[in-house]
């Protein structure tokens, strides 16, 4: 696949994988190198949370990162930051632009309260097997951030997650800012709106930008 023509400038990438809808991968990143996101199809969701890879107990943070920035949508120039204030990830590139932070990840028991089924595949248990190479247990997990998911604020404070806004191609740059481990969930939910209530692969690549 081509890049997109206002991809940012790049060397080689040195992970390139095709998601499958429902599946997840863990991977350690330095600092500097750059993880593209591509919704091959459009309207599919992935949860993302990531950690120092020296000091595993710092973080993400939603809660922090939306408080430093002042909204509940994550935007181009602005950082996830960890329970320790610090920068973990900055999105340097984004083509959709809606994006969440509030929603959380599904897990069994919120899609047993919701739709009333039992073992269903989620995103928590995706996070958990992910990252269980890094001796990461699901305690230690936060709530992620979750990339082409659309939820909406309402007037009276109500929330609502409807069907994401991005296209097939489009994608996000985020450059680590430290040395980090990271977790990604192909999001396997076909429940409701959030994945077009159809689920399709995603493209996750990591690369350093070339100096130019």
């Amino acid at each position: 696949m081509d890049a997109p023509a206002n991809a940012s400038v790049r060397g080689m990438a040195r992970l390139d994988q095709i998601l499958a809808p429902r599946a997840y991968v863990g991977f350690e990143m330095s600092a500097g190198e750059v993880l593209r996101i591509t919704d091959l199809e459009g309207q599919q969701v992935a949860d993302l949370v990531c950690f120092n890879r020296d000091k595993t107990s710092e973080k993400l943070s939603v809660h922090v990162t939306m408080m430093d920035q002042g909204s509940i949508y994550m935007k181009k120039g602005k950082s996830l930051l960890s329970n320790d204030c610090n920068s973990l990830m900055t999105l340097i590139e984004d083509t959709c632009g809606v994006h969440d932070l509030l929603a959380g990840s599904c897990n069994e028991g919120a899609n047993f309260k919701r739709y009333g089924l039992r073992h269903t595949p989620n995103c928590r248990c995706n996070l958990e097997a992910a990252l269980r190479p890094y001796d990461l247990p699901l305690r230690e997990i936060p709530y992620s951030f979750n990339v082409f998911m659309n939820v909406d604020l309402q007037a009276d404070g109500s929330i609502k997650t409807t069907t994401p806004t991005s296209k097939a191609g489009d994608f996000v740059e985020l450059r680590a800012d430290m040395d980090l481990i990271v977790g990604i969930s192909n999001c396997p939910s076909d429940q409701g709106p959030c994945n077009g209530y159809k689920l399709t692969p995603l493209r996750v690549e990591i690369f350093t930008p070339e100096q130019v």
